[in-house]
């Protein structure tokens, strides 16, 4: 009685891993197109190596069983979700004797291949997948895998965090070599195997740049006593950057305090005095403290307060308030005083 074909239990778990390689590819190339704006710019090298099983399957099965691999890689990501990655594989598969037929002991073949990198990043680690081409080649003769050929390798897997740049986990690729195997029944098709490994990964991306150190407060020079008045008036002079004479912004709430007395106080006039460190000769630290004392007459009036009530006076390097051998000190001298001049 001839027996019925059917479903063969150990096909079918090929075929299913082989379906689940295929699909994680596409399932994450569909996460990658969705999420694509988001993408952050963690970028940077990732480099590290796989080291597991290989399972053979289809005709390749029948002349050799399960071996190992090595297979270390290297890439670029260029986002959080999208890369590029090269990997070496090195496999060897202990083959069955045939009878009669002088099979070498291992079936050795290297592979190298390249293509893209898609992951999906989450607190703990990522989920990646990958698809590579290249040239796959046989290193031992008188076994399944003797020749020369393109072919792919796809998959994909997990890999979870344990240091900044260290992540360690696991995954499955489906590879299919474009050279023929002859399975026991006289059958050939196209080599194709299962890699299983772990994996130890170093990702190389650059640490944020350390923001800018916040700049020195710059001390503000004591204001000039005012002279006896019915009401106790206080204007605050400002400071300015070497050699420049326009309005620092820090100037600005000073000077806004200023107008505000000044319009409170209808009677008040005031003396801009400008001043300047020892830097540069005396004429031009002269003219240089004018137009200083001329900006603040200008800021001011800009306020609303009338041109009238406002003299200005340049003393250059003459009054210093701080020692001008140090930064600090020539900083403080750089300044315009406003002083009352009558009520």
């Amino acid at each position: 009685m001839m027996a019925v074909k059917g479903w063969d239990t150990t096909m079918w778990k090929e075929e299913g891993m082989k379906r689940v390689s295929r699909w994680v590819t596409v399932v994450m190339l569909a996460v990658v197109a969705v999420s694509g704006r988001r993408a952050s710019a963690e970028q940077g090298v990732i480099a590290g190596t796989d080291l597991g099983f290989v399972g053979p399957l289809k005709e390749l099965k029948d002349r050799t069983t399960t071996g190992g691999v090595l297979g270390p890689f290297a890439g670029y990501m260029f986002n959080s979700y999208l890369g590029a990655v090269a990997q070496v594989d090195l496999l060897g598969l202990p083959t069955k004797d045939r009878i009669g037929v002088g099979d070498n002991d291992t079936a050795w073949a290297l592979g190298a291949h390249a293509g893209p990198r898609v992951a999906l990043p989450f607190g703990g680690g990522e989920l990646y997948a990958t698809y590579q081409a290249g040239v796959f080649t046989g290193l031992a003769p008188q076994s399944p895998i003797d020749g020369t050929s393109w072919g792919y390798s796809t998959g994909g897997g997990i890999n979870a965090r344990v240091t900044d740049q260290l992540l360690i986990g696991a995954s499955l690729r489906y590879n299919r070599l474009d050279q023929r195997a002859t399975g026991s029944n006289g059958t050939r098709d196209d080599v194709q195997y299962l890699i299983g490994a772990l994996s130890v990964v170093y990702n190389a991306v650059p640490a944020p740049p350390a923001p800018p150190p916040a700049p020195k407060p710059v001390a503000q020079a004591e204001p000039a006593p005012p002279p006896p008045a019915k009401k106790k008036i206080v204007l605050r002079g400002v400071n300015f950057d070497f050699d420049k004479s326009n309005i620092r912004a820090d100037a600005r709430p000073v000077l806004d305090e200023a107008i505000a007395t000044l319009k409170a106080e209808g009677t008040v006039t005031i003396v801009a005095e400008g001043h300047t460190d020892s830097r540069g000769t005396d004429e031009y630290n002269q003219a240089l403290s004018l137009r200083r004392a001329k900006s603040v007459r200008d800021y001011l009036v800009a306020g609303g307060i009338a041109a009238n009530r406002i003299s200005v006076e340049g003393f250059g390097e003459s009054q210093p308030v701080a020692d001008n051998k140090t930064d600090d000190g020539r900083a403080q001298n750089r300044r315009v005083e406003l002083r009352i001049r009558s009520e």
